[in-house]
């Protein structure tokens, strides 16, 4: 299935949820930006009620100029800080090799 998305959050004037519901299985949410998109999507996902788990590995972002300083953030820390911030309450953060080797492991606690 393809959902073709034209917000940064998926569900946001899409199929998705229908799509998920329909399908009865875990939201595993990979993809680019890190910061915008995965973001987005996982966020709304709380809110709809359904747990996320995000593929570390399977995602990535690009480098922004800081808002407050005007340096340039790299794209390493860009993404580490988004995932750090998801970690927080979003959803279970991990990479590729454990919802290959132990996918229960990767579940929202």
């Amino acid at each position: 299935m393809v959902v073709k998305k034209t917000l940064p959050n998926a569900f946001a004037r899409t199929n998705l949820t229908e799509l998920i519901e329909a399908l009865g299985r875990p939201l595993v949410i990979c993809g680019f930006m890190t910061h915008m998109c995965v973001s987005s999507t996982a966020r709304a996902a709380l809110d709809l009620g359904w747990e996320t788990s995000i593929v570390s590995d399977a995602t990535a972002t690009r480098p922004l100029r800081s808002a407050l300083s005007g340096h340039v953030v790299d794209a390493a820390t860009m993404h580490d800080a988004a995932l750090s911030a998801l970690a927080d309450r979003f959803s279970a953060v991990a990479p590729t090799s454990a919802f290959l080797d132990t996918p229960e492991q990767c579940e929202v606690a």
